[in-house]
């Protein structure tokens, strides 16, 4: 399967395991509720993703603590 990179993991955000992410995709449905990203750290599914500024803030299944968030940071997006 080819994958092609939409955008890059930045910090945590809150406690609840949300990251920041840099969108560089103009399509919807890689980012949508559902979506599959593939990260280094493997497969995630989008639970939740909001705009916020220039970024995104997105909530990913398996990810819920801050630790979690901030293992994920520098990761590139592919979808």
């Amino acid at each position: 399967m080819t994958t092609l990179e939409i955008g890059r993991i930045g910090k945590s955000h809150g406690l609840r395991g949300e990251v920041t992410v840099v969108i560089t995709s103009d399509r919807p449905e890689r980012t949508a509720p559902g979506a599959v990203w593939f990260l280094d750290a493997g497969p995630v599914t989008v639970r939740a993703i909001r705009p916020f500024k220039e970024k995104w803030i997105a909530s990913l299944d398996g990810v819920d603590t801050r630790e979690a968030a901030e293992a994920l940071t520098g990761q590139g997006v592919n979808a």
